[in-house]
């Protein structure tokens, strides 16, 4: 179990930069995620964290050991002691998965209890004998993962380890594999361009764009306060709607329904920001400034909008006004759905992404009335 730092870590391909600066520490024991979308350096990262690649600049470390950096000889992959899952697992067909597992430890302990004990924590319990063409795709994974785990590595790398696997077998498996690494106390790596994947498996998040980590936090941090407009749209669904400050300069930050403020910060009042769907209020939390009347950018996620067919009075309330629309479509899952609902006011703009629980389904055309919960972050435009 060993911490992991990157400082100041440049990679290009010719003349074509893919990481332009990446600075990231990992905490001993810690499953990190690396999220971001195709292109953005994510497996670059990888291949260099493994010493498949040597970095143009920077240093990365592991425990107090330089593995690549400047006046460093660079460590190759088979003396890094780190531990890889690859997309498909990459199994040797010929050989058993005993065998598979046990391919990196010393002959010695090839024979020992450790490859049964390692088969155990994954799952696979009496399958020794068997052949990599005898499993389903998960338990072929759940073999890579032992295979890594069998030489007790300081580092853990996983490369879009689920990305082969059903829907049903890829959430099973990545509960399996993020219970082992707790268990094993690995630190790891999980390299990977599915949110939901890096957001319930992570203890830490880092979203890599264009060559830079743009923020690296737990995961209700990334989701409840992104850095920006672009990473809260690439972060789940998000409702980015235009508003006005309202009152004297003041950071726009974490708006919060009357009913949701903690106790003593309504000692504090934040300011009011003007949206289509009236006037929220902006605690001091400090996202982005903005002088008075000035242009903010509102994000609102899905869930913290509720629906009703009738409007409101104003009595109803202690929270923002009421946005009229219609369903223009439904994504109905049973426990939850997904409404798109576009203002009858032409002047507001877009259409609204609204989460709601299970229960009826809303057909295109209803009328509805859209009203919003906290908290909501605002940036200055």
């Amino acid at each position: 179990m060993r911490q992991l730092s990157i400082t100041g870590l440049h990679k290009a391909f010719g003349a074509h930069p893919v990481l332009t600066g990446v600075d990231l520490d990992v905490p001993a024991g810690a499953f990190t995620a690396i999220l971001g979308p195709s292109g953005s350096g994510k497996t670059t990262l990888l291949r260099l964290l493994a010493g498949f690649e040597q970095a143009d600049a920077g240093t990365i470390t592991i425990g107090d050991r330089v593995v690549d950096g400047p006046g460093a000889a660079h460590v190759p992959p088979e003396r890094r002691h780190i531990g890889y899952v690859p997309q498909e697992g990459a199994l040797f067909p010929h050989l058993t998965v005993a065998a598979n597992v046990g391919f990196g430890l010393p002959p010695k302990e090839r024979r020992g209890r450790r490859i049964g004990e390692l088969l155990d924590a994954v799952g696979l319990t009496g399958l020794g004998n068997r052949y990599p063409h005898q499993l389903s795709g998960g338990q072929q994974q759940r073999v890579a993962l032992a295979r890594a785990l069998a030489i007790q590595p300081d580092l853990v790398l996983l490369d879009e380890p689920f990305a082969s696997l059903d829907a049903y077998m890829r959430a099973s498996v990545r509960a399996d594999v993020q219970q082992i690494c707790l268990s094993a106390g690995t630190t790891a790596i999980l390299v990977t361009h599915d949110q939901d994947e890096a957001l319930s498996m992570a203890d830490r998040v880092a979203v890599l764009r264009d060559g830079r980590i743009v923020q690296y936090a737990a995961p209700e941090d990334l989701y409840m306060r992104p850095a920006d407009p672009a990473l809260a749209r690439f972060v789940g669904d998000a409702n980015l709607i235009e508003g006005h400050l309202v009152g004297a300069d003041h950071p726009a930050g974490v708006w919060q329904h009357a009913a949701d403020t903690p106790a003593g910060a309504r000692e504090h009042p934040g300011e009011v920001v003007d949206t289509v769907l009236g006037r929220l209020n902006v605690a001091a939390s400090g996202q982005a400034t903005a002088p008075a009347g000035g242009a903010v950018t509102v994000l609102i996620r899905p869930e913290q909008l509720e629906v009703t067919e009738r409007e409101l009075a104003a009595g109803d309330s202690q929270g923002p006004g009421c946005l009229a629309g219609r369903v223009v479509a439904c994504e109905y899952y049973g426990h939850d759905a997904v409404l798109r609902v576009q203002p009858d006011d032409a002047a507001a703009g877009q259409t609204v992404i609204v989460r709601t629980s299970g229960g009826p389904q809303l057909l295109p055309g209803a009328l509805v009335f859209v009203r919003a919960r906290g908290p909501v972050i605002a940036w200055g435009r």
